[in-house]
């Protein structure tokens, strides 16, 4: 028996054959390629496309909560509401709205 025999190999291929996915079917729907053209390119059924985007999105929404909940900390460290803005990929204005709406 070789090593990609084995399970352990198996299931780590599958893995990160899942994550390339997942990383590939949200830059080709950016591309303005549609759900059927991505599932057919890619040999996916729609539903694995659209779970895939789904994935993506949620993902894209955590981190964004996940900055927004540090500005606060990042603020009182010292860290500019520019210098935030600017790790973030946030507008000034978004930095400064997170502030005001802080107690």
């Amino acid at each position: 028996m070789s090593f990609k025999d084995t399970k352990i190999y198996q299931e780590a291929f599958e893995e990160g054959r899942l994550e390339g996915l997942r990383q590939s079917v949200p830059r080709l729907l950016d591309l303005a390629l549609t759900i059927e053209q991505v599932a057919e390119g890619l040999g996916l059924t729609i539903n694995q496309v659209q779970n895939a985007k789904l994935y993506h999105d949620g993902i894209q929404i955590g981190e964004r909560r996940a900055k927004l909940k540090l500005i606060p900390t990042l603020l009182k460290f010292g860290v500019t509401v520019e210098q935030v803005a600017e790790a973030f990929d946030f507008s000034v204005e978004e930095v400064r709205q997170v502030t005001q709406s802080q107690p």
